[in-house]
């Protein structure tokens, strides 16, 4: 499959979102993603906010960058982590 280059267009006012909850189902046809947030107040209660609908193709490119990705931000994390414990280690001969 080849790539193609997309402009995307984000608005200024574009909304952000907090979810600490989601699920998904994965069929033949469509994976289905619902984000939501546990609700404080009632225990074991979660309200389902956004559903989105994937192709299982791009739920599976969705997979892959989100590997990519956390594998990098872990990498970054780890870097820095090494970085500050040898500025932390190294000054007192």
């Amino acid at each position: 499959m080849s790539e193609q280059q997309v402009q995307m267009q984000i608005p200024a006012d574009i909304e952000y979102v907090y979810r600490d909850f989601f699920t998904v189902f994965a069929g033949p046809d469509d994976v289905v993603l619902e984000f939501g947030n546990v609700n404080r107040s009632v225990p074991n209660q979660v309200r389902i906010a956004n559903r989105i609908v994937l192709t299982p193709a791009n739920a599976l490119r969705l997979r892959e960058i989100l590997d990519r990705t956390i594998a990098e931000m872990q990498r970054r994390l780890s870097q820095a982590r090494s970085t500050q414990e040898g500025g932390l280690s190294g000054g007192n001969a």
